[in-house]
Parts: structure tokens; C-alpha cells; sequence
């Protein structure tokens, strides 16, 4: 898919760290226990305390706190208004009541504990009063994340939880835009597409595309570098971002 692209190995990464929207004032730890080690067939000796939970999974220390009350986050509504992927995210939010605080610590690989998290989190939704899952600024509904989770057990990798696609500007003459949110966790660049006038569709899609190309093969953009099929090249650049800071790789539709 690129040309003239280099590789970029790194291990430092931010903590993977979600909030869990319930819609009701209660969870049982003891039935995620025994849905992860079934579904994952990952063996590991829960310690729970008060509403807590910890576990050490493959060398990294999982925390989940049930905390009987919403999530006290300015940008939660926010991030649910005008969410392409859950058009009834705003709707949820009000209307949870409490919510899961999950984090894992950060020791190894960031792909390898990505992977891990996303199949704790996919566990954690599966009982009934979780709608949804908050990875900052990232909202999810619990179906969704459910889905490309469990693509894990075919060895799919579920990029598409883990970078969140931002859109600005629909509303804008000169064109919509698009950026990322979460490459920086893998080492990598953040990606912009910017002022555009292509099908949102296409556009969403092929970002998102090139985010898990990214990420599965491990590779670092230069400016000029191409991504598409010979018919279909688009061109990369590499500059200061404009709609976040720091150098972002934009990609031009």
C-alpha cells in the first residue's frame, strides 16, 4: 500500500485508560472473571476490594473500579453529540448511572497490551446495562467495540478502537476535515485530512484505513511518501499540524 516508508520501533505509550457507561448502578466482577477466562482462555487470579478489581495479566496490572455514579468529564457529551459511528451517544450519556474506570499499566509493546485491553473491555461490556465504552475522546457504543474485538479470536487486528477519527467543519465552504486521535500511543504521527470536498464516507473510511495499515505494519510516513493502488495513489505530507499540534502526515483527497 506505501512507498519509501521506514520502519519506527518504539515501546513508549500512554496507559490504556476507558470509562464504561452503565446504564444502572450495579456490576458483577465475578461474572466478568469468568467471561474473560472463557472467552479469551486467559488464566488470572482476580483481587477484588470495595467495588475494585485487579488483575496481572502477561506481566501488566489491570485496575477496574465500579464507581456508582456518572462520568464527571466536560468532554463526554461532547465527544457524544454528532458521533458518526452512535447516533444515540448523547441520548446514553444522559441517561447512565454510573460508570467503570479501567486502566492497565504500559510495560512492553504498546500493539501487544492494546490487543490485551481491548479483549478485558470487550468482557467488561458484555453484561447488560453497559452501553458503551468512553476512550478518550473517543465514544463507543458496547455492540461496536464488542464486534471488532472479537475479530481478535480470527487475528484481526482492532485498530479502529484504539485511534478515534475526528471530523470538523461540515458546515465550512472551503470543505470538511478529519484528524486523528491516539497514533502518538504506537509512536507514530498523527494524520489529518484537511479541508475537503470528497464523499465523508470515502474519506472516514480511508483514514481509518490507513490508521490500521499504520499500526499493523509498523511504519513511519515521510513527506512525499504515496498510500493507494496505482489508479488511486494519494500523496502524504509532512508538516506542523493544523488542527492539533505537533508534525502530523497529511493526506490529500
Amino acid at each position: 500500500m506505501a512507498s519509501n516508508t521506514i520502519k519506527n520501533k518504539t515501546a513508549a505509550f500512554e496507559m490504556p485508560v476507558a470509562d464504561i457507561l452503565l446504564e444502572s448502578a450495579q456490576y458483577s466482577f465475578d461474572a466478568f472473571v469468568r467471561q474473560f477466562k472463557q472467552k479469551w482462555h486467559i488464566e488470572a487470579e482476580p483481587y477484588k476490594d470495595k467495588g475494585a478489581l485487579g488483575m496481572i495479566i502477561d506481566g501488566r496490572v489491570l485496575g477496574c473500579a465500579f464507581i456508582p455514579r456518572p462520568v464527571d468529564d466536560a468532554l463526554l457529551l461532547k465527544s457524544a453529540r454528532g458521533n458518526v459511528l452512535w447516533l444515540e451517544a448523547a441520548a446514553c450519556v444522559a441517561k447512565h448511572k454510573a460508570h467503570l474506570k479501567v486502566a492497565m499499566t504500559r510495560e512492553g509493546d504498546p500493539v501487544t497490551a492494546h490487543i490485551l485491553f481491548s479483549k478485558v473491555i470487550c468482557s467488561l461490556l458484555q453484561q447488560k446495562n453497559a452501553m458503551g465504552v468512553y476512550l478518550r475522546p473517543g465514544l463507543l457504543e458496547s455492540s461496536y467495540y464488542k464486534k471488532y474485538a472479537e475479530g481478535i479470536l480470527d487475528g484481526k487486528l482492532p485498530a479502529e478502537l484504539w485511534v478515534h477519527v475526528n471530523t470538523l467543519g461540515f458546515d465550512s465552504a472551503e470543505g470538511f476535515s478529519l484528524y486523528t486521535s491516539g497514533m502518538r500511543k504506537f509512536g507514530k504521527k498523527e494524520f489529518e485530512l484537511l479541508e475537503t470536498d470528497s464523499n465523508f464516507i470515502d474519506a472516514f473510511y480511508s483514514l481509518r484505513d490507513l490508521v490500521k495499515y499504520t499500526i499493523e505494519n509498523d511504519v513511519s510516513f515521510k513527506d512525499g511518501d504515496t498510500v493507494g493502488s496505482d489508479g488511486n495513489k494519494v500523496l502524504l505530507s509532512v508538516s506542523q499540524g493544523v488542527t492539533i499540534k505537533g508534525v502530523t502526515v497529511k493526506m490529500k483527497m
